[in-house]
């Protein structure tokens, strides 16, 4: 959980990005806290906020017992699950709170991209021309374009996107970052306990494993699941190794569905998201394409609502629900689609262009 706390227009804002559970309670009051010592007006953005739970809600309470009266609190970007948790809890009655709202076109600074399926047409094996187009449009008003992708860099290298002039690389899901020049600026390094056993599990051999760290990737062994997974996304096989010792970022696992519900229960500090039917990224909870992106935003001093994500899978999910706006490939999954701000044609039929132009970010 990272909460930031600032002043705006004269009112203190708190700003939490991850999980308002059990766990974040004590900071999130703290924040709270501080921020009523920049203004008796408080506003809680929750742009970033995943979940709300009952530990976080008395928290939300209790602030809303002080301030009334002597000051207001609201809340705003707020998430559809989340409105339904505070209008369930009878706090829409009591408080001010605003949904998310989209941005206009002119607003984005930032655009962050998937790289199979939507930058790349698994069809064509390219990004199409009419894509690179609309990107190279979007830089020259001034908008940064950016990769936000699951595949470490040496993956990136094999693909045919590294000739456009990208403003920075979120990859490994968001769990090395870096900038134009390639030069890490952020990383989130899975913990070094559930490392142990995920090093456990790639030495036992049951399943097709691979490590990643931030310059190496390696797999524990290659059978017909792992080659025709990696045929179907353009991936490459990585090469068997073992494990170093080094800080691990990510792993990926070539199971079916069982397995993969397996390894959810095991795991407590990790989450898993699909990339194709037998392939699936590991992380630390803590990580994910979003939390990539805020340290993205951080860097460059920008705000969430200024930027724009487009995606088609599972994994792409947390991307387009932090984002200002999030926009869903024609070819992506259903699942993404319910949930995106806008849903746009498929990479063959220029998705990208024309999703720029519907906002008009582009002409």
């Amino acid at each position: 959980m990272n909460i930031k706390v600032y002043e705006k227009d004269g009112k203190g804002v708190v700003a939490p990005f991850g999980r308002l559970d059990t766990e974040a309670a004590g900071d999130f009051e703290n924040a709270i806290s501080r921020a009523t010592r920049i203004s008796r007006n408080v506003v809680l953005d929750f742009g970033g906020a995943q979940l709300l739970t009952s530990s976080c809600i008395r928290v939300i309470i209790n602030a809303a017992k002080d301030l009334n009266g002597s000051g207001s609190l609201e809340i705003v970007h707020v998430s559809d699950e989340i409105m339904e948790v505070l209008d369930l809890t009878g706090l829409l009655d009591i408080l001010e709170v605003k949904s998310n709202k989209l941005p206009d076109g002119n607003d984005i600074r930032v655009l962050f991209f998937d790289v199979d399926g939507t930058l790349l047409s698994h069809s064509q094996g390219i990004i199409p021309q009419n894509t690179l187009d609309a990107l190279a449009a979007a830089q020259k008003r001034g908008v940064r374009v950016v990769i936000a992708t699951g595949r470490d860099i040496i993956e990136l290298d094999k693909l045919p996107i590294h000739d456009f002039p990208w403003d920075g690389f979120l990859t490994l899901n968001g769990n090395i970052c870096l900038d134009a020049n390639r030069k890490m600026f952020a990383g989130n390094e899975m913990d070094a306990g559930e490392v142990e056993v995920l090093v456990s599990i790639f030495q036992a051999g049951k399943v097709p494993f691979v490590l990643l760290g931030k310059d190496t990737h390696y797999i524990n062994y290659v059978d017909d699941v792992v080659i025709r997974t990696q045929l179907s996304t353009h991936g490459t096989i990585p090469s068997i190794g073992q494990y170093q010792g080094e800080k691990i970022y990510q792993c990926i696992a070539f199971v079916d569905a069982q397995t993969r519900k397996r390894l959810e229960s095991m795991l407590d500090k990790c989450s898993i998201t699909s990339w194709n039917e037998t392939g699936i990224d590991i992380i630390a909870k803590t990580g994910g394409k979003d939390a990539g992106i805020n340290k993205f935003l951080e860097r460059e001093g920008l705000e969430r609502i200024q930027s724009m994500a487009f995606g088609d899978g599972e994994n792409d999910m947390s991307m387009l629900r932090y984002c200002g706006i999030g926009v869903a490939m024609g070819n992506g999954k259903d699942s993404l689609k319910e949930m995106a701000d806008y849903v746009t044609t498929s990479v063959d039929d220029d998705g990208i262009g024309n999703a720029l132009r519907h906002f008009g970010v582009i002409d």
